[in-house]
């Protein structure tokens, strides 16, 4: 799997997140993406307050996004994670650069985040049409609407 790869290949210590550093970042990542059934292990929580806490982004957001969006791409998101995993890709699409973020120069995070969501958009859309059991449709529609209201719903009418 392409996505699980990059997320090993990613120096997250290096990076920043709503706790300090975001060593803890990838393996939740790989625990939320690719784990069987419910075993998240609490990483999902974890990543609400690291990736984004309350609106705020974290300097490893666009990462975690690219590597979220490769795996929708790939479509090795196992389907009952499939709903949570782009929950936590729409609440950073939604989110504001962190004021500590600004202050290191880094406050254009949202358009950082939107770009690399943007790369999926088509992935994101086959979910959208795709009516699966535990309504990731739903939150993929969401998303959707987020990114490109105007085209996503002509296209999903």
């Amino acid at each position: 799997m392409l996505a699980e790869k990059q997320l090993h290949l990613v120096s997250w210590g290096d990076l920043r997140a709503g706790g300090g550093n975001a060593s803890r970042v990838g393996e939740d990542l790989r625990m939320l993406l690719f784990a069987e059934g419910d075993a998240d292990d609490g990483a999902y929580e974890r990543l609400e307050n690291e990736l984004e806490a309350q609106g705020d982004l974290f300097q490893c957001a666009p990462v975690a996004v690219a590597t979220i969006v490769a795996a929708v791409a790939e479509g090795s998101i196992p389907a009952a994670n499939l709903a949570t995993s782009l929950d936590v890709l729409g609440r950073i699409v939604t989110g504001y650069a962190d004021r500590s973020e600004i202050a290191l120069g880094n406050g254009d995070l949202r358009e950082q985040c939107r770009a690399e969501a943007m790369k999926g958009y088509w992935s994101l859309l086959r979910v959208a049409v795709e009516r699966d059991p535990f309504n990731a449709w739903q939150v993929a529609r969401a998303v959707l609407a987020v990114l490109d209201e105007e085209h996503s719903r002509r296209i999903l009418e």
